[in-house]
């Protein structure tokens, strides 16, 4: 079962990851090389660009996790992490920092 502080830790992760593939500096190769591979106007393309459309996936990856390990600490660490991150760039963009 999945109780409600973990779905919170895994809505949290399954944000951040997907706001980390689509919109982050860091994820800039990982989009040039889907974009090389596929073209600009691929479907692989329009998955890592649409955060609407990836986070379906990320989600199937995050909430077996969370439903098999939701309640260690292998999982609430790293999720606890991404949420946090998050939250912040979501905070950070209403309070000058």
């Amino acid at each position: 079962m999945l109780d409600f502080p973990v779905f919170l830790l895994a809505l949290g992760a399954v944000a951040r990851v997907t706001r980390f593939v689509n919109l982050d500096a860091l994820a800039g190769p990982l989009r040039a090389w889907f974009i090389r591979r596929g073209g600009p106007e691929s479907k692989l393309v329009t998955l890592v660009e649409c955060p609407w459309c990836l986070s379906v996936w990320v989600a199937a990856a995050v909430v077996p996790l969370a439903f098999l390990y939701g309640h260690t600490l292998w999982f609430q660490i790293p999720a606890t992490a991404l949420t946090v991150s998050y939250l912040y760039g979501a905070a950070a963009r209403f309070v000058e920092t």
